[in-house]
């Protein structure tokens, strides 16, 4: 993903009255009453005001009063008009033509981001669009999506035109207009920062829904990993000079050629961080991780004492754990300990620079690291008298304390019912009940932060149904701990079955099971209390081969059904339910089917038309015609 934006300056959000904003004094009480009629909920009144404020900011030459003015009309516009926002979208037209630079670059920016907004919000009616020869109209719903992605392009790059009056215009010069982070001065001094970065966020963005030429634009040359004085004088050759990576590459290499020697490093940085991230995410070159590596590293180095280098030290971080999680016990054991390199790494960054953006990224990493991890499987039926496997799969646990629990199905369908939001009460049931054993287990600690498995045995029970609840902690406590269960049946009654035909068979021998009783449990759906009701059906008792045939009665709603056998003491009564197919597989319906054919496909009008059928009728697998 690309680097994450530390709350950066953005244009204020259309949709929201920001009215604790700096004023100058001879704008406040205007604001103030803009204010005062929108809460008295008067959006003609509160847009007439706001044209107020427009005109007499535009004659001042206040370009940051004149943008707040044209960001409130397209607000309160949208309140009063139908469809505001393609309306709202070439109103702006009308303001970029009455302004001038810098405040028409800050209203390019704005309307290019308004059609990318529109195409998020739309883009469904965009797709398998075809493009037209002339596409003239203003009506955006019926563009082409090649159509729009320019008129977007075209307007971003518009927005930078002037490019020295707007270095040179700094950012304290637009406040009332903008929302701002901790620490963004240094990263965007100017107004070509800001429009530049809200520039680069679309032409970084992807663009598989752009229709792409033959010779469509990829990032092959290793250049594009090289120091900034490389890169800035690279020359990326393409046809293909729409591409939104070739347009993204160009402005970023501005970007860094206007910082390139700066006094402070801290924009310079920041730039050349999210390009590496770009490119390693879009470039095609075999070897990109160890350039990307190489490349990041360089940053740490040449910067070590600044607070910004930790995000290249966290970036490089998610390269190691990214190659730890391609680890596989047995077959991919070359990135075993990658993880750990990247825990490492992350634990000297997040001690040097313990508050910076990177140094808390790297703290996240490591809290993710390290998050424990287990579960538990065991086979759903285990035979009595007999010790069973259970496969533990584990990550950053090194004891586990188990319970075994003899419950029964009415104790399990009382607990599991509990709606979603007695989740914790449903946990807290389980720890309560009452152990028929309890025992440890040691696990092995490779201390590589990876998943590895291993098996545990548990002692032999007698039939019944059992829950195996286990816990990190001793105390089996809900909070600050893992805990996990798994049932299963202990039982030597099997089945197999082919379609309606079933045999009942000792689990550990394989003998029939002569005389089992069979009951069907049927379920149906209640439509006056909106659930599923259980009852009981047809019965039946297996033969001296273990042998019963299920015969159930056709109904309207109950196609599912359970099957509870009991042999003596014992007994199986297993929670997955089956489909019950109440047509015969061997009476296929008659079906005739007809087919017509003409002597022609056009006619004249009056001529005759001769045709004749043919009428097929399919039983079972036979044809009659």
């Amino acid at each position: 993903m690309f680097l994450k934006k530390r709350a950066f300056l953005s244009v204020i959000l259309l949709s929201l009255f920001v009215h604790t904003m700096a004023q100058k004094n001879n704008y406040e009480k205007n604001w103030e009453k803009v204010k005062d009629l929108e809460d008295k909920g008067l959006p003609k009144s509160t847009l007439s005001e706001v044209l107020t404020i427009y005109n007499l900011a535009k004659k001042s030459n206040d370009d940051a009063q004149q943008i707040k003015a044209c960001m409130f009309q397209i607000k309160y516009r949208g309140m009063i008009e139908e469809d505001h926002a393609e309306n709202n979208i070439f109103f702006v037209d009308t303001l970029i033509a009455n302004a001038k630079a810098p405040a028409k670059n800050i209203l390019q920016n704005m309307q290019a981001q308004m059609f990318w907004q529109y195409f998020q919000q739309n883009r469904w009616k965009f797709y398998n669009r075809t493009t037209l020869q002339q596409e003239n109209s203003k009506d955006i719903s019926t563009w082409s999506l090649d159509k729009l992605h320019e008129t977007i392009s075209s307007l971003y790059k518009a927005s930078l035109a002037n490019e020295k009056l707007l270095q040179d215009t700094r950012i304290d010069n637009i406040d009332p207009i903008i929302i701002k982070g901790e620490n963004t001065k240094e990263l965007r001094p100017t107004l070509y920062d800001f429009l530049a970065h809200r520039s680069l966020e679309y032409f970084m963005n992807t663009e598989v829904e752009l229709t792409k030429p033959a010779y469509y634009f990829t990032i092959t040359e290793e250049a594009a990993f090289a120091p900034v004085a490389q890169f800035i004088k690279t020359k990326f050759n393409t046809k293909d000079t729409a591409s939104l990576q070739y347009n993204a590459l160009l402005l970023l290499q501005d970007l860094l050629s206007f910082h390139q020697d700066d006094k402070t490093p801290d924009a310079l940085m920041d730039v050349d961080i999210t390009r590496l991230s770009f490119v390693y995410q879009k470039s095609v070159a075999e070897n990109k991780e160890k350039l990307y590596e190489e490349a990041l590293k360089e940053i740490e180095t040449k910067y070590n004492n600044n607070p910004i280098s930790a995000l290249a030290s966290h970036l490089r971080a998610q390269i190691y754990h990214k190659k730890g999680q391609q680890y596989q016990p047995y077959t991919q054991t070359e990135n075993q300990y990658e993880i750990k390199r990247a825990k490492e790494l992350c634990e000297q960054t997040a001690a040097k620079f313990p508050g910076s953006e990177g140094g808390i990224n790297c703290k996240n990493l490591i809290a993710q690291i390290i998050k424990p991890y287990i579960n538990i499987q065991t086979e759903e039926v285990n035979i009595p008298g007999q010790p069973f496997r259970n496969l533990v799969t584990y990550r950053n646990v090194q004891k586990l304390y188990i319970r075994i629990i003899k419950t029964t199905r009415e104790e399990l369908k009382r607990i599991e019912e509990k709606k979603y939001e007695q989740y914790n009460y449903k946990w807290k049931e389980y720890i309560a009940l009452k152990a028929q054993s309890s025992f440890t287990v040691d696990l092995p600690s490779l201390q590589d932060y990876q998943q590895h498995s291993t098996e545990i045995k548990a002692d032999p029970l007698n039939p019944g149904i059992y829950i195996i609840l286990t816990s990190t902690n001793p105390s089996f406590s809900f909070d600050n701990n893992l805990l996990v269960k798994q049932v299963t049946r202990v039982s030597n009654i099997s089945f197999i079955n082919n379609d309606k035909d079933y045999y009942v068979l000792h689990r550990d021998n394989g003998k029939p099971l002569v005389n089992t009783n069979v009951q069907v449990w049927r379920k149906e759906y209640n439509y006056k209390t909106s659930k599923y009701q259980t009852y009981k059906g047809e019965q039946y008792q297996t033969d001296k081969n273990g042998y019963f045939k299920l015969d159930l009665k056709k109904t309207d709603n109950e196609r599912y059904f359970s099957l509870q056998l009991q042999h003596e003491n014992d007994e199986l009564f297993l929670d997955n339910e089956k489909y019950y197919n109440v047509y015969n597989s061997y009476e296929t319906p008659v079906k005739p089917i007809t087919y017509l054919f003409t002597d022609r496909s056009i006619y004249r009008p009056g001529q005759t038309i001769y045709f004749k059928g043919i009428v097929l009728r399919r039983e079972k697998k036979c044809c009659q015609q």
